[in-house]
């Protein structure tokens, strides 16, 4: 990859918490005044469209990225950025072929496996995400490659595998949030809750606006009945990233935990509109409304 290449690739997996939007406002307009006086510049689009993607405008962002590869069909890094803005704008079928597109074109670059593994993984799709998140850490075994081969491996109940990818992604970078947060799920899994609680809190000391990072440590105190402190967290993840089906999840679990049946409801179903494949939250959501009528009661642990 090219220095610019690589520096687009680090804006989108840049902290959206952390991202100074008026900035990115100023950068866009500049870009879009360039594009307006080279509409068949390309490179232009491709930095338009991942600054639009900065600014959580989805939409705008894919018009450019499409743009981009119509001008240069050969360009994989602009079919792998409109992959994945396709992806989370829930075009998964759109998002595939990109995806495929751009495997074809260059089957050696990490983030398009990286990227692919984390749509598959979204989808529920473990066997084929775990797959690409090895792809991925071979070709480049870096924090975020590794964190996304362990929390696939622990999804597909590969407990030994997700401890050991977790415990090479925290090696790989040791000040990565990202890599303590989903070593800390694997932790948690094997029952090592001393650990696990411990490597949490490293997440969210090392980046307080890392998502993740909350999600964990709320995680390690729902597991040493710490129910409230559980909640806290887990609403610090949710107000950091909203649209997060994963947090919502967590926190209608550690609601239900505490007693609050309707906000946990509320919350599990958000969970599912955000993403319907995300089986945990539909199983959650079905015990809590049974809860409801005094039905079911939540295992102690999720």
């Amino acid at each position: 990859m090219t220095g610019t290449q690589k520096s687009l690739i680090k804006l989108l997996n840049s902290n959206p918490v952390t991202t100074d939007l008026r900035s990115v406002s100023d950068v866009i307009v500049l870009l879009r005044r360039k594009v307006t006086d080279n509409p068949q510049d390309g490179n232009l689009r491709l930095r338009l469209g991942t600054y639009l993607y900065l600014a959580g405008d989805l939409s705008g962002s894919a018009t450019e990225m499409k743009r981009a590869v119509s001008i240069n069909p050969e360009d994989y890094l602009a079919h792998i950025i409109l992959a994945r803005v396709l992806d989370l704008s829930g075009e998964e079928a759109a998002a595939e072929l990109e995806f495929k597109r751009a495997l074809q074109i260059k089957p050696d670059v990490a983030e398009a496996h990286y990227y692919y593994g984390e749509s598959l993984y979204r989808r529920g799709e473990i066997s084929e995400a775990v797959d690409e998140y090895r792809q991925a850490a071979k070709l480049n075994a870096n924090d975020l490659n590794l964190a996304g081969l362990s929390q696939a491996l622990l999804s597909a109940r590969d407990l030994h595998g997700a401890i050991k990818a977790g415990r090479q992604a925290v090696s790989a970078d040791p000040s990565s949030a990202i890599a303590h947060a989903v070593l800390t799920k694997a932790l948690l899994m094997s029952g090592d809750y001393h650990c696990a609680r411990r490597t949490a809190r490293q997440a969210v000391l090392l980046d307080p606006t890392s998502a993740e990072g909350h999600m964990a440590l709320g995680r390690a105190l729902y597991a040493t009945k710490e129910v409230n402190a559980a909640v806290d967290e887990f609403r610090c993840a949710v107000a950091l990233d909203p649209l997060n089906a994963q947090a919502r999840n967590d926190l209608g679990f550690a609601l239900y935990g505490r007693g609050d049946l309707s906000s946990s409801v509320s919350e599990l179903r958000l969970a599912l509109r955000l993403n319907p494949h995300l089986a945990e939250a539909r199983n959650n959501l079905e015990i809590a409304l049974g809860g409801l009528t005094g039905l079911k009661k939540l295992p102690a642990s999720n």
